[in-house]
Parts: C-alpha cells; structure tokens; sequence
C-alpha cells in the first residue's frame, strides 16, 4: 500500500536538533525517502514565520502546505486514500517508520496507532484512511499500541531528552542492517561502530570524510602486509580488523544526519573494493618476500581474476528483480561481508598468512561460481513463476 499524504501536528519543540536537523526536517524527509508525496503541517498564524525556518530543505518545497486545520485542504483528496499522521515531538528511525507502514499494508482499512516509549507517552503515530484519520474522535476509538522498542521517542521538555533520543536513535543501528551484515559483523562489529558514530554525528565531520579516512588506514594496512615481518603482518591484521568496523561507520553517520547521497554510496564502493585488491595484493607480496616463492606471485594474479569474476556474480545477483528482489539482496550483501577479516587475523597470529593465501585464491571462485548459479536458478524459478 503507498502512502502519498502526511498530516504533521507541527510539533512544540521543532527547532530542536536531532544530530543536526531540526526535528520538524527529519520527519518529513523520512517521510519522503518512504514514498510519501504530500504534506499538511498544521500550525497556528502566529508561529508560520518560525515554521517556516524550521522546515530547513523543504522550506520553498510545493509539496509541503503549511495550514491552519486539516480539513478544508484535503478538499481534492481522495477520503478513503490511506494517510499517516504524527502528533508531538518525535524522533523516530526507518526501520520504526517501516514497521508502522508494513502494519497499515497487512490491514488498509483499519486505522493503526502507535504511541511513543517516552515514559509520558508524548507523542503518536497513527496511520490507516483519511477520512478515518480526520474524524473526530474517531482515533480515539482505535486500539492504542504501545512502542515495545525504544523508538519513537517524544522530547517532552527535559533537558536530557535530546541526548537520550540520539542515543536511541544510534542504538536502533544495529537493528537496521541486522538483515545485511554477516555474522561476526552483527554481532562484534555493530556493537561497536554505532558508539562511534553517535559521537561522530555530533561533530562537523561528514561520511565522506570517514570513507576517505577509512581508505587510507586500508591502504596501510596493505603496505604493512607486505613487509616480510610477523610483528608488521600482525599489526597490519589487527589493523584490518579495526577497518572493517570503521567501514560500516559513514553508513551510519549518513543515515543518523539523514544526508545520504548516491555518490556517498559509490564512493564507498567503490574505495572497498580498491582496498581489498590492495590488501589480498599486499598479503601476497608479503608472503612471496618472506618465502622467496615465486608460486606466491602467480597465486596473486589467480586471486585479482577472482575478484573479478566475483564482482561479475554480484553484479548479476543485485540485478535480480520482482517481488522478493529485496531479500534476495539483503542475502547476497550478507554472505559477501567482511567477516574474513577475523580468519586473517587467526592466520597472522599463528603465522601462515600462506595457508589464507592458498584457501583465499581459490575459494573466491568457489564463492563466485555458487553465487552465479544461485542467481541463474532464481531468475528461471522467477520466469516460470
């Protein structure tokens, strides 16, 4: 079911930054990344001119109408077209907006309301038709959810209550790539970066800046693999490691300052593939140095035709499309994670990085040859179905 209208109480608290943002901006620009096209703010005459700051990116949007009730503006909207509203000072993250939105899908007749987990109870999210909606006191009649998660959360007033809806917010991280991260990732590498980046977003610094950083500690890593030393090798795993939890970081920055862009996307990427050529080359250079076997050399070049063909399978799995299209992806981005990264430093601290080199130049065409026949057979199950 898509949602194409949003009725906004404007909220008592809208200038209120969430990492950021105004609070006002986040709900509507969550709103609008979930397919919503239309947007009501109701407000008094006197606060317009303050609203209209705080609508930040949206402020000269046609879509955005700031009125002074609902109904008389509603006038050319189909009544039984499914709407959502929000009333009070919400934060709340995609996922939160995606359950509301999946719940109103399974039933789009019934009006669905979902309250906030303050301890107040502050804030309401309801969502189901618009005249339904718009009835007075027809919400009131409606079976009330209380939030069983941590989001959304209503500032009432306190003057902790921002540092805590951040928090909230950062903590709910982990639960929006649940589907996509592997294993180890999930469960060590999550637990971590989203700490790391709730104090980033409280900075200036941007996700741009994270990945180019981020690069840069993997080409290093890259370099340090490829001194025939155990201590620099070693160094260079732990190093790795500390990598592949930054790597998520610029994800979460981008989504907790809601600024991701298509060439943040690309850029990221892009610069993780140029780190794991420059790693896997690294390692093997470093192993060919310190047993002067030139085998070592020819396994590289087996390994760089890999991750060719690798990037070829994953490129025909993400163009998979129909129905089921989104788990598919979210299986294929978890299968082809960084959880590696644990087995290397395993073999760096036993000291037979040659053994990861032998096991790696073959298994990724083992892992790219599954990976094309898994996406052929889908596509001909999708064919005949």
């Amino acid at each position: 079911m898509a949602i194409e209208t949003a009725l906004i109480s404007a909220p008592s608290r809208g200038d209120n930054r969430i990492f950021g943002r105004y609070l006002l901006e986040r709900v509507i620009l969550a709103c609008e990344r979930a397919g919503v096209r239309r947007f009501f703010i109701q407000a008094p005459a006197s606060h317009r001119t303050e609203l209209e700051c705080l609508l930040g990116s949206f402020r000269s949007r046609s879509e955005v109408t700031v009125v002074d009730r609902f109904e008389p503006c509603l006038d050319g909207i189909d009544p039984e077209s499914p709407c959502i509203s929000f009333a009070g000072n919400l934060v709340f993250s995609k996922l939160q907006l995606k359950r509301v939105l999946d719940n109103a899908a399974q039933s789009p007749n019934r009006v669905f309301r979902f309250s906030s987990s303050d301890a107040d109870h502050g804030g309401e999210i309801a969502v189901g038709p618009m005249r339904r909606l718009l009835e007075q006191g027809g919400l009131r009649n409606e079976p009330l959810r209380r939030s069983t998660g941590e989001l959304p959360f209503a500032l009432n007033g306190r003057p902790e209550d921002r540092d805590e809806a951040e928090l909230r917010l950062a903590r709910s991280l982990r639960h929006e790539t649940a589907s996509t991260d592997a294993l180890l990732a999930r469960w060590l590498d999550r637990r971590l970066s989203w700490r790391i980046s709730l104090r980033l977003a409280r900075t200036r610094i941007t996700p741009n800046q994270v990945t180019i950083a981020n690069t840069c500690i993997g080409l290093a890593c890259a370099l340090m693999f490829a001194i025939p030393s155990y201590g620099w090798r070693l160094l260079a795993s732990v190093l790795f490691l500390a990598s592949t939890t930054i790597d998520g970081i610029d994800g979460e920055l981008a989504r907790l300052q809601m600024c991701e862009s298509e060439w943040g996307g690309k850029l990221d990427v892009i610069t993780d593939n140029v780190v794991h050529v420059a790693v896997f080359a690294g390692i093997f250079i470093g192993v060919y140095r310190a047993s002067a076997n030139p085998i070592f050399l020819w396994l590289m070049v087996v390994q760089l035709a890999g991750f060719a063909l690798a990037a070829l399978s994953t490129f025909m799995a993400f163009r998979i499309r129909g129905p089921q299209a989104e788990k598919w992806i979210e299986k294929v981005e978890r299968i082809s994670g960084r959880d590696f990264a644990y087995l290397l430093i395993g073999f760096a601290l036993i000291d037979r990085l040659e053994w990861f080199c032998w096991g790696t130049a073959f298994g990724i065409y083992v892992f790219a040859l599954v990976l094309i026949w898994l996406t052929v057979r889908r596509r001909r199950v999708e064919s005949v179905e």
